[in-house]
């Protein structure tokens, strides 16, 4: 610890707090049972060509809030809680209000999940309306577990004092902070949104605006926060060079791009939708793409161009233990979690190289050549999901007190059927209104893909959540 941090430590009399798992958990259920469960029927659904029925939109809502929220965020809030206040060296204050921020946030998920597909089906009744507003107390019973959330995380990033006795997390200070910031703009637009339906009696939200408020969490929360946590573990965990390369002057630029980008499509939302305005936000996009490939080329972890600079990590053959895999600082207890790693890198290339030829065609007045929901799944499946499994079943198993992950097998598991879902699910959006068109039978197998893309997806979390479980166990 710094000076400041211990003496702040040891006048307050707090303590870094142990791991709250039941982040972890609600994560699991809500994806299992909700978000991965409701993709997988949507995407069956249209892949085999079923009626759509009126309930169609609000299930759309209700997946994407429950993979955002319940899914990816909460594995952020239960990971960031344990792991920002260590790396900061700043014990988490008042840390009984954990618990209120799990269950604020379970309560308003489960009414927003499960309450948005049954009011399409209620309609205007008596039953409707109360159900409407109970939707609308899930957006501020949310907000409130999110703002109480950043007070706390606010509260240790302000902590931390003069960044030049931290380099380490002074580095990756910026990402925390547009972390938050994307935190507080998705829940005050869903809350709004949330309130705006009730009032209007419809049962979905602004589909505008519901995107805006998913493409800031995506490029303001989720994606600082990953590139933050792989600076500061993958040279740990994978055996990288540590970073030399301007880490916070990227987050720097990395923001000027996505803050571009974000205020463009806020202003063509509120009607200014000029050509300027377009080409503006154009070039964000692309500003925004070409940080993210330099980012992943000076992170290394693909190109593997610097040597490792601490070869005492890797231990030789002994009489009392193994060496370590090659090139690696385990022994395999974790499973082959790096290629989990490494596939979400690879996809999140293909996102922003995606983005980057969407930017330029549009500056061109083209087409867009990736359409808007690859990239998001891109986005999301691809990067964001495979990066939670390979980094949980890594860093968990030591947060549970835990030496080895349950099952390495299950971790090859969940990596194949990870790629193979975000395959299926994005390859079909790319060609399906081309080469499908063309070729009738080529068609009907991508159709079929993308049909069977949400059950593959949901199996890989059902194994990242059966291994999770075997871990935690007592007697594992």
């Amino acid at each position: 610890m710094t000076g400041n941090a211990t003496s702040r430590g040891a006048a307050s009399g707090e303590r870094h707090t142990e791991f709250r798992p039941g982040f972890i958990w609600l994560a699991l259920g809500t994806a299992i049972f909700a978000g991965f469960a409701i993709g997988g029927h949507l995407a069956f659904v249209i892949g085999f060509g079923f009626p759509l029925r009126p309930s169609f939109p609000s299930l759309v809502q209700a997946h994407g809030h429950a993979q955002l929220v319940g899914w990816a965020g909460l594995f952020v809030i239960g990971t960031s809680l344990h792991f920002i206040p260590r790396l900061a060296s700043v014990p988490l204050p008042h840390q009984r209000s954990i618990g209120a921020i799990l269950w604020l946030l379970g309560i308003g998920l489960l009414l927003r999940v499960f309450g948005q597909p049954a009011l399409a089906h209620l309609g205007g009744g008596p039953g409707g309306g109360l159900l409407r507003w109970l939707m609308a107390g899930s957006g501020a019973l949310e907000a409130a577990g999110i703002l109480l959330y950043l007070f706390l995380l606010t509260k240790t990033l302000r902590g931390t004092g003069d960044i030049g006795a931290q380099p380490a997390f002074g580095s990756v200070r910026p990402y925390f902070g547009m972390m938050v910031a994307g935190w507080l703009v998705y829940a005050c637009v869903n809350g709004f949104l949330m309130l705006k339906m009730a009032l209007s009696g419809y049962a979905v939200v602004d589909q505008a605006w519901d995107a805006f408020a998913i493409q800031s969490f995506i490029g303001l929360a989720l994606l600082p926060v990953a590139m933050a946590h792989s600076v500061r573990l993958f040279p740990m965990v994978l055996a990288l060079s540590a970073a030399f390369w301007p880490v916070r002057g990227t987050a720097y630029a990395y923001l000027l791009g996505v803050g571009v980008e974000l205020t463009c499509t806020a202003l063509s939302l509120l009607g200014l939708d000029v050509g300027v305005v377009q080409a503006l936000g154009s070039l964000g996009m692309i500003f925004k793409g070409s940080v993210i490939l330099w980012f992943t080329w000076k992170l290394d972890l693909l190109t593997r161009r610097r040597p490792v600079e601490r070869p005492a990590r890797f231990l030789q053959a002994g009489p009392d233990r193994p060496s370590t895999r090659p090139g690696l600082p385990d022994f395999g207890e974790f499973g082959r979690f790096e290629l989990l790693v490494y596939s979400a890198y690879t996809w999140l290339l293909l996102a922003a190289g995606s983005e980057i030829l969407n930017g330029f065609a549009a500056l061109a007045g083209v087409p867009s050549p990736v359409g808007e929901d690859a990239v998001r799944h891109m986005y999301l499946v691809g990067f964001i999901t495979l990066l939670i499994f390979g980094v949980s079943v890594r860093m968990l198993p030591g947060f549970l007190h835990r030496k080895a992950v349950a099952s390495p097998a299950l971790v090859e598991a969940t990596l194949w059927l990870g790629n193979t879902a975000t395959v299926f699910r994005v390859v079909p959006i790319v060609l399906s209104a081309t080469t499908g068109e063309s070729i009738p039978t080529l068609g009907m197998l991508i159709q079929g893909a993308f049909g069977l893309s949400g059950l593959i997806a949901l199996g890989a979390v059902v194994c990242l959540g059966v291994n999770l479980w075997w871990t935690a166990r007592p007697s594992t």
